[in-house]
């Protein structure tokens, strides 16, 4: 007995000294093996001291011989999409665009070909003209250079605004190429002077040697749409293959009604332990039905050895709305083969989601930058005339309904996630609920119940000070001192009650700055105005940054004077000094129609939405500076139809120049100032709007 017991403690001590470090998961094992210390420790209490150890000591056991998985060689073909969505001019020294090739393979993969999205903010692109350059080692005899391969140059045929440009990667460098490198897009000729290169699709052939021990044909049958709130079709992997195995690579088979032209998603796992998704995947086909083989990496496989894990495929895009995942072959091994360990912090249970403040407060490397942001955002929507409402009695409810809306609820911010939406905006107004320059807690109490709403939605979420620039707040060097204090101070409680929501939650400081009653409120306002409106800018950059905790991260928006798209506006825009910053204008054009003065939507309104939206992509996306247009939107005057037609031009067009919208919705549904869509009070939705809306932003 004391041999064997010798043997098993020297086996858990070694268990011990290699398990790593202070995670969930290594706390859990340290448990286990407590477990097995206190139970070999009452059974060898148990013997009688007077027992006769000598046979016990001669007998011995044989360790089990350990398991040696049969290696598989798995292959796995697909697309890695990225969206750099930068302009590259025909010009010497603006022609090319340089991208990391480890943004779209990993180390071993075969390489074997590029597709580039383009399009032209100006005009038919026509015959594109141009090449490609990539990084090689030094050892490739194909090189064209020293480390470099340089395609010679190619044509390719666009359609209209739109191009699809293939470069198919020579097979004698393919083996040369590495994540190390990179690759180098050029533009020398076409009917436009700039393109903008909007997505980016490296197909890849990825073979890795796994263990597989067995197969598991899974029948899944969920069909899901690109439309719905939930995009990903998934199932247990647990109940699917035997107890003690591990995944190792996953098929999903997917068909749909007509070809997929392009299918646009993700390969995930979510569980207890944390959650993985893979970058962007893409596949050009015509066929009507895929079979995509995912191989796990280390970090999908831990989180897959939860009971409750769920392995899934997300769908964003095709040609075709919905996709059913029949069956997955899941190919899996006896025993754990993955260095990685979950830690706490990975855990993205609906309970962490759901208590921000329970998140670590200063852990930001997830976050993402403000244009990964925008990039994500498809469309917004408004909470407008609800908790920005003033001059009213100062109960919360009061407050909120005070301009004729409900109460805003669970249910409602649900509906606005189900019909479409990924971004909210939710006015808020201070000053009313101020003493002196501090928040009332009761009113900063309910601002974070309704963020609740929307953040436990996973939506995009932005709140500001709004009609404060209506109340108090003036643009003007006499009061500067004043104004910049109450406004930090409001950003200051705001941050800090704020501080551990995640990346989704956007401040924006200021609504209209404006002198509200002047001769140009609404054309721009005076250069003096403007320049104060740039430093209140900055005081709440820094009021923001300075609070800690994930605020020193969090994107932040600013604006121009009154939000507005006039030249004399945006053009005195001082961007602050800052890396997360996006651009906000209210852009409710053109004016006539939106204020329902003329009820037809002609060619030349769609040319001057264009042409400002071609501006506003020049003066700050073109520099780094990622936009959106914060209000839009039109009154119930002309036809729903032209109505519908209205949105869907204004949203698409936008995105062309990178461009995302929020809809102004106030909740009024007919007569004057009618830009309500949804009437919260039956929760119910202009179809024909929504529609316009939702075709719009895809």
């Amino acid at each position: 007995m004391k041999t064997r017991l010798m043997a098993i403690l020297t086996s858990i001590m070694l268990v011990v000294s290699f398990s790593g470090c202070n995670s969930k998961k290594n706390k859990e094992k340290n448990d286990s093996i407590k477990s097995m210390f206190d139970e070999l420790t009452v059974s060898d209490s148990s013997e009688s001291p007077s027992e006769n150890t000598e046979n016990i000591e001669s007998t011995t056991t044989e360790p089990e011989p350990e398991h040696i998985s049969p290696i598989e060689s798995v292959t796995a073909s697909y697309g890695v999409q990225i969206t750099p969505n930068v302009n590259i001019s025909r010009n010497d020294g603006e022609n090319t665009h340089e991208i990391k090739l480890s943004d779209l393979m990993n180390e071993g993969d075969v390489v074997t070909s590029f597709t580039f999205i383009i399009y032209s903010d100006s005009g038919n692109i026509g015959t594109f003209k141009g090449g490609c350059g990539i990084s090689v080692s030094a050892d490739c005899p194909s090189a064209t250079s020293e480390e470099w391969y340089q395609s010679p140059e190619f044509t390719s045929g666009t359609e209209g605004t739109y191009g699809e440009v293939t470069w198919n990667v020579p097979s004698e460098i393919q083996s040369y190429i590495s994540s190390s490198g990179s690759i180098k897009f050029g533009y020398w000729w076409g009917n436009v002077k700039n393109i903008r290169l909007d997505t980016v699709v490296c197909n890849i052939k990825r073979t890795k040697e796994l263990p597989v021990d067995g197969t598991a044909d899974v029948s899944v049958n969920k069909t899901v749409s690109f439309n719905a709130e939930n995009k990903i079709a998934g199932f247990n992997i647990a109940e699917s293959i035997p107890e003690g195995t591990v995944p190792q690579a996953v098929t999903f088979k997917i068909n749909t009604d007509g070809a997929f032209d392009k299918f646009t998603g993700a390969f995930g796992v979510t569980s207890s332990l944390g959650e993985y998704q893979s970058t962007d995947v893409a596949v050009f086909t015509r066929d009507s039905s895929l079979s995509l083989t995912w191989i796990l990496p280390d970090e999908a496989r831990a989180y897959a050895a939860a009971d409750d894990a769920q392995i899934y495929l997300g769908y964003w895009w095709s040609e075709r709305p919905t996709l059913t995942l029949s069956n997955a072959v899941v190919k899996y091994s006896i025993g754990d083969t993955t260095t990685f360990v979950p830690s706490e912090n990975s855990n993205n249970s609906s309970e962490n989601n759901n208590n921000p403040s329970n998140t670590n407060p200063s852990d930001t490397s997830g976050f993402r930058s403000a244009q990964q942001i925008v990039n994500e955002i498809k469309v917004g929507w408004n909470l407008g005339n609800t908790l920005e409402c003033y001059d009213y009695s100062s109960w919360t409810n009061d407050a909120e309904t005070a301009w004729g809306n409900p109460v805003t609820t669970k249910g409602m911010i649900n509906s606005v996630k189900t019909s479409g939406f990924n971004a909210i905006r939710i006015p808020v107004t201070w000053h009313d609920h101020m003493s002196g320059n501090n928040i009332d807690s009761a009113w900063l109490d309910r601002v974070q119940e309704v963020v609740d709403y929307a953040y436990n939605e996973e939506l995009y979420i932005i709140i500001n000070m709004h009609h404060d620039d209506y109340t108090w707040f003036n643009p003007n060097e006499a009061n500067y001192a004043a104004n910049s204090a109450k406004l930090c101070s409001i950003w200051s409680q705001i941050s800090e009650r704020f501080k551990n929501y995640d990346d989704r939650l956007l401040f924006e400081g200021m609504n209209e700055p404006r002198t509200v009653g002047s001769s140009a409120e609404w054309t721009g306002g005076t250069a003096p105005e403007r320049s104060v409106i740039n430093k209140y800018e900055q005081d709440f950059v820094n009021t923001v940054r300075a609070s800690g905790g994930n605020n020193t991260e969090r994107t932040l928006i600013v604006t121009s004077y009154a939000a507005s798209a006039v030249d004399e506006a945006i053009n005195d825009v001082i961007v602050p000094d800052d890396k997360n910053i996006i651009v906000s204008i209210h852009y409710y054009a053109p004016w006539n129609f939106a204020d329902g003065q003329t009820t037809s939507f002609t060619d030349n309104d769609k040319t001057e939405l264009s042409n400002k939206f071609s501006q506003l992509k020049r003066l700050f996306a073109d520099n780094g500076t990622p936009v959106i247009i914060g209000e839009f939107g039109c009154v119930n005057a002309a036809s729903e139809s032209v109505r519908s037609d209205y949105f869907n031009y204004y949203i698409s067009e936008a995105k062309k120049y990178g461009i995302k919208c929020f809809v102004w919705d106030n909740g009024t549904l007919s007569g004057e100032s009618s830009f309500g869509i949804f009437d919260r009070d039956m929760f119910k939705w202009n179809d024909s709007i929504l529609n316009g809306i939702i075709s719009g932003s895809n």
